[in-house]
């Protein structure tokens, strides 16, 4: 368990380092524009949503008696916090750069949609594993039926826009 934690520490610090200079490479050749400039801010504020989320989340599991240690809720918190940052990164500049014309665009769509619920499973199955408790899991149907709704009722409004 501490390798995947090392390992994974120093994948994420290599993707710091790449986003930090390409985004420094990017703004000597006048790549960062208003947009890119909107799709951070708005990323980073929507990601503090997803925080407070996990925080009352946190809260409800004291009060139903599965509290956890500190250094697991602070970890779920910044996984919470940066995941969050990260998706809603990729989602925004995936639909604010896209061809509405083009019908890859809805299998992207569709793609992304499994990759947020995917992450909602993960994170709560590797909670579960590691408090050895299958109720945790049960936390997560309901973010995982929300995000399966937003995806239909998503592709059902994109349907429409085509015809």
């Amino acid at each position: 368990m501490v390798y995947a934690g090392i390992c994974g520490g120093l994948l994420f610090g290599i993707a710091g380092w790449y986003w930090y200079f390409g985004r420094h490479a990017a703004g000597g050749s006048k790549g960062r524009d208003e947009v890119l400039t909107y799709m951070s801010d708005k990323a980073r504020s929507v990601s503090w949503y997803f925080t407070l989320a996990a925080l009352l989340g946190l809260m409800l599991l004291e009060i139903l008696d599965l509290s956890m240690g500190t250094m697991p809720s602070l970890g779920i918190l910044l996984f919470a916090h940066l995941g969050s940052w990260g998706l809603t990164s990729i989602l925004l500049h995936a639909r604010m750069t896209r061809d509405p014309d083009d019908p890859v665009t809805g299998k992207m769509a569709l793609v992304q949609g499994f990759a947020v619920g995917g992450a909602i499973l993960i994170l709560f199955a590797i909670i579960s594993i590691l408090k050895a408790d299958w109720r945790f899991l049960l936390a997560a149907i309901l973010p995982v039926m929300l995000g399966a709704m937003i995806m239909i009722t998503n592709s059902k409004r994109q349907k429409g826009e085509r015809t």
